[in-house]
């Protein structure tokens, strides 16, 4: 049996990876908030475990067997965080947390059974594809809000920050999955951007942009 530690280094390398194709001992630190000694120590071991790819100095990937782990903890991950807003009355910046504390603890059958009451979805509440019981992971391309174009109507569909706070704030801006929205104004040298939705106007950083995904919205 894995241990927490392993199974969240190989389900945060997992979503690092998502949208780029490996991850640096760096940005592994940085998501997990850990110092990169302890880090390196850590991936050398998972290296020689079988989980991780990992040269001196190179990029770190996950294996195949490490790949089949952090999917089956990302579905319960998914599941749960759906379960909590659908059925619990949680917020979307209050899921992650509670989630990640229960992904460790419930067994595949009570995965499952959660499958099963939510109605097999295939999305979790930030608009991430839910992978399926064997295993397999659902690709779901979106456009960051970063380079959507000037007065296209978009609607938001995937939600990519790790950090609640940066959560929190995208909720209360109101840019949360299925609202439609749209950029009016984009200041130069990567600065922020001024975002529309309904009557209300939102400038939001460039950077917190890019952790919005967003899809061409349906026009009547």
């Amino acid at each position: 049996m894995l241990s927490e530690s392993t199974e969240m280094y190989l389900l945060s390398i997992y979503r690092l990876t998502e949208q780029q194709p490996a991850a640096t001992i760096s940005e592994i630190a940085h998501t997990m908030n850990l110092s990169l000694s302890s880090v390196s120590e850590k991936v050398k071991r998972l290296t020689e475990n079988g989980l991780l790819e990992h040269e001196w100095r190179e990029n770190v990937v996950l294996s195949q067997e490490g790949k089949k782990i952090a999917l089956k903890m990302l579905r319960k991950r998914r599941l749960l965080q759906l379960f909590l807003v659908k059925m619990a009355g949680y917020d979307l910046y209050e899921v992650d947390e509670e989630a990640c504390r229960l992904e460790h603890v419930i067994s595949d059958r009570l995965a499952d059974a959660l499958d099963e009451m939510l109605d097999h979805p295939k999305l979790d509440p930030h608009g991430h594809p839910i992978p399926s019981v064997d295993g397999n992971d659902l690709c779901k391309q979106a456009l960051p809000l970063s380079k959507a174009q000037l007065g296209q109507k978009l609607k938001v569909c995937q939600l990519h920050a790790f950090d609640i706070e940066q959560v929190k704030y995208i909720h209360r801006l109101g840019l949360t999955p299925g609202v439609v929205c749209e950029v009016i104004d984009k200041a130069p040298f990567d600065g922020p951007l001024v975002i529309q939705i309904g009557e209300r106007q939102h400038p939001i950083a460039k950077n917190l942009a890019s952790f919005i995904g967003v899809e061409q919205a349906e026009t009547n």
